[in-house]
């Protein structure tokens, strides 16, 4: 089973993401078709829709070498550990480097931009998510440096269909829940949200000292 095949949802951007990580995984086949590594893929949307659940899955799925950077260091830290993670990718036959919540660095987009260009004619792949590009420079995100960037929304229709019955089939339910009802109340929500709806659903069945939830519990969560 492929690391995608995984994901709930999100078809169309799981066949982008596919694409580009089969040249990852076959880079000297396509270095042989005279094609070069793509720059790399920027994902973005709101918190809590799956964003690093993908660029996990297409890490995985890819089995080649990753390097994760988040910030999580003060601004010098983080700057030295940028570029020494990107030299360390560099040595690599092939990487991934993960720029997780990019919108984050926002002091450090000089350094970002230069790391990302000295890693041209190398087998580097930039994979970066963001909740917010607007706040990031046009310049890091032109081709070149992001050849693919990705807008991800809240799931919709059969997508978060498909996520309420995966959240529910964790849970203790009584009877039919009627899935189509309960996406009704959810639209515009993040997979987050759902799960946290779900959830909320079975506190008041415990609470209520029942042993499942039932359609009420959920409809309750929802309000």
């Amino acid at each position: 089973m492929s690391e995608f095949d995984k994901i709930i949802g999100y078809a169309d951007i799981k066949d982008e993401l596919i694409r580009f990580c089969d040249v990852l995984k076959n880079f000297k086949e396509y270095k042989r078709m005279g094609v070069e590594i793509p720059s790399g893929i920027l994902l973005y949307g709101e918190q809590g829709i799956g964003k690093t659940i993908l660029a996990k899955g297409f890490i995985k799925e890819s089995k080649i070498k990753s390097f994760t950077i988040r910030k999580d260091k003060h601004s010098r830290e983080f700057v030295n550990h940028i570029r020494n993670t990107f030299d360390k990718a560099k040595k690599e036959e092939c990487a991934i480097v993960f720029l997780d919540d990019i919108d984050k660095f926002a002091n450090e987009d000089v350094v970002v931009q230069s790391c990302i260009d000295d890693c041209k004619g190398s087998n580097v792949f930039v994979l970066a998510t963001a909740n917010n590009i607007y706040c990031l420079p046009n310049s890091l995100m032109r081709v070149g440096r992001f050849d693919k960037v990705i807008q991800m929304t809240c799931p919709d229709g059969d997508d978060a269909k498909k996520i309420i019955k995966h959240f529910l089939s964790k849970k203790r339910v009584f009877g039919d829940i009627d899935i189509d009802d309960i996406s009704s109340f959810l639209v515009g929500h993040s997979c987050a949200e759902l799960e946290m709806v779900i959830n909320e659903a079975g506190i008041y069945a415990v609470f209520d000292k029942r042993a499942k939830i039932d359609q009420r519990d959920i409809i309750k969560a929802c309000m």
